[in-house]
């Protein structure tokens, strides 16, 4: 539900959008008239934006620190996804303990 993606906006006073092929779950029409939306016939990317050049930095640092962890933790030993997971499950009400 992005609260990940929410937690670094607030923590670096950033706004983070991800953008391009696979940023629109499918069958799912990203804009109300059927158009494409901007950057979503590029490569899945970020778009951060901040007041600060220090605030794009430290979104990004922290964008990359998730990226780097999920492709070279096994799933089995990845923190970060085992609480987001936890977290969903909270959400939905499905949360077993």
């Amino acid at each position: 539900r992005g609260n990940t993606l929410k937690n670094i906006e607030k923590e670096c006073n950033a706004k983070i959008m991800i953008r391009g092929k696979g940023s629109v779950k499918e069958g799912k029409v990203g804009r109300k008239d059927g158009q494409m939306l901007p950057g979503e016939d590029e490569p899945l990317h970020a778009l951060v934006t901040a007041n600060t050049m220090e605030n794009v930095k430290k979104a990004v640092e922290q964008i990359r620190n998730i990226l780097k962890q999920g492709i070279e933790t096994p799933e089995d030993q990845n923190d970060l996804r085992k609480m987001q997971l936890r977290e969903l499950a909270r959400l939905n009400g499905t949360l077993r303990e």
